[in-house]
């Protein structure tokens, strides 16, 4: 089979691979669409630990069942699927008090070649556990639903929230994440969204996603907010960046006693306004990963709650891979969100 291989930094080729065979207990899957995540990208250009060439990423994916391995019951072959990638190990503390998405021993399809993990997605065919399988419906397209994985990423952090009826929202980081969270923002009853991002097409985007306002960051972005909210400020801030400057601006923009969520990592390490936090009594709140969000993501996207398919900015074929990685790592691309495709 072809498959986009990582070789290392800035080096990945479209090349011949051999197909793998499924295990017990497991499912080869003939990969449709394949979404190029942020942290593909990092991992592309050798700002990620954990990928370690030569591996095939790709974690955001949806295709048809090709073979079945051995004990293999419920799923057939030709049938159309979306797979859980988020892989742990059931046993753990933090597993059994359900909190699988930082279980100490899951990986991740696709993002590390540890003992027990799977090559990713972009390839003609991936391995899956079939307990990892969720079945799709003719309603919904592969594209689509390449995007429930970082779909349940939002969600679970809009549920973090809370009540969300009749609030005010800033959203900090109109890529994917924020893009999305937006959608589960409006879903869940937000009245009024404020996008804030540096990019104009990205605000447009969010617009069309839900936000009622979009501001730009290249200007007075507290003093914007003030005009917007009458001077009362916000009630929730939903930081998708992750940087220190959207968070020290959301401490200041959002309302004595309003929530601040935390789901952006671009910055491992910040200083923030701690002190104008606790005297404003903040909720400072994260979310991480996902549980249960995969499934509810893809019912959502199934019952026509959220049109994802709207953040799609560019569907390629697979061997164009080695191109489009290095178009978005040179930071001058406008895309929004790839698919890459195999038929």
């Amino acid at each position: 089979m072809k498959a986009l291989v990582y070789h290392g930094p800035r080096d990945l080729r479209y090349e011949e691979v051999v197909t793998p065979e499924p295990k017990v207990g497991e499912v080869l899957v003939k990969v449709r669409a394949v979404s190029i995540c942020g942290s593909d990208l990092s991992g592309y250009k050798g700002g990620s630990a954990m990928r370690v060439p030569p591996l095939i990423m790709g974690h955001e994916f949806s295709g048809e069942i090709a073979a079945l391995g051995k004990d293999v019951a419920g799923v057939r072959v030709g049938q159309r699927v979306v797979v859980v990638t988020n892989l742990y190990c059931g046993i753990c503390q933090d597993c059994k008090d359900g909190l699988q998405n930082v279980c100490d021993n899951r990986y991740i399809i696709g993002t590390t070649m540890k003992a027990g993990s799977y090559n990713g997605a972009m390839a003609d065919y991936v391995i899956a556990p079939a307990e990892k399988i969720m079945a799709l419906p003719d309603n919904v397209s592969f594209n689509e639903c390449a995007l429930v994985e970082p779909l349940s990423i939002s969600l679970r952090a809009t549920k973090h929230i809370g009540t969300l009826t009749g609030k005010t929202i800033a959203v900090f980081g109109a890529g994917p994440i924020g893009l999305m969270g937006i959608m589960c923002l409006k879903a869940f009853g937000a009245a009024r969204i404020i996008a804030v991002d540096v990019l104009d097409n990205r605000l447009e985007m969010a617009r069309q996603c839900g936000a009622t306002d979009g501001v730009s960051s290249k200007g007075d972005v507290v003093s914007e907010i003030r005009k917007l909210t009458g001077g009362l400020g916000v009630d929730v801030v939903f930081d998708a960046a992750g940087v220190a400057a959207t968070v020290n601006t959301g401490i200041e923009i959002v309302r004595n006693g309003g929530t601040i969520m935390l789901v952006g990592m671009a910055t491992p390490v910040m200083e923030i306004e701690y002190k104008h936090a606790v005297v404003k009594e903040l909720k400072l709140l994260t979310s991480y990963m996902y549980t249960t969000e995969m499934r509810e993501g893809l019912q959502m996207i199934i019952d026509s709650k959220l049109d994802v398919k709207r953040m799609i900015s560019s569907v390629l074929p697979m061997s164009d891979g080695p191109r489009i990685f290095e178009e978005l790592a040179s930071g001058n691309s406008s895309e929004i969100k790839v698919i890459l495709t195999n038929g």
